[in-house]
């Protein structure tokens, strides 16, 4: 059961992704088959169809940010050696943790200002789909954070000897 939950847990924002991907799909696909079918499809499709993919794509962001999946510039740092390419991975970290942070920021006065703002078909509050973006960047910002301090305990607390060993 513990290895369930820590799989479940370990990749949450994948399973979440997935889910809000499968739900784009599946109404999209329905509605095409109403459509051609039935001569007639679903109204609200298109509404539900683009706010599961936003949710799917911010927090599918995260999850490859978690799993450390994005594409990274690795030409400039290979041409360091191994001590300055850490510190550079750890200033790029902290910037990561500034940057995703603000934007969690600007996403909370994002959905301030469109607080009363409604989606044109359903009706339902637009904040539900605004969220997206708070969620997948504050996940991002606890990721870069988690790296950021196991990056810096790993660069300033080993302590070398004098034959270059860690203790």
């Amino acid at each position: 059961m513990r290895k369930f939950v820590k799989l479940v847990l370990g990749n949450f924002e994948v399973a979440l992704s997935a889910a809000f991907l499968m739900v784009t799909v599946l109404v999209v696909i329905i509605n095409v088959i109403l459509r051609y079918g039935f001569k007639g499809g679903l109204f609200w499709v298109e509404e539900v169809a683009t706010a599961s993919f936003i949710w799917s794509v911010f927090v599918g962001g995260a999850a490859a940010y978690r799993h450390k999946m994005h594409i990274g510039i690795d030409l400039i740092t290979s041409l360091f050696p191994e001590r300055i390419r850490e510190l550079i991975s750890i200033v790029i970290n902290l910037l990561m943790v500034v940057i995703n942070g603000y934007i969690v920021y600007l996403s909370f006065l994002f959905i301030q200002a469109n607080r009363l703002k409604r989606t044109p078909v359903l009706d339902v509050p637009a904040i539900y789909v605004n969220a997206a973006i708070t969620v997948g960047f504050s996940l991002m910002t606890v990721h870069a954070a988690r790296f950021l301090v196991a990056e810096a305990k790993l660069f300033f607390g080993a302590r070398r000897t004098a034959r270059g060993a860690v203790r």
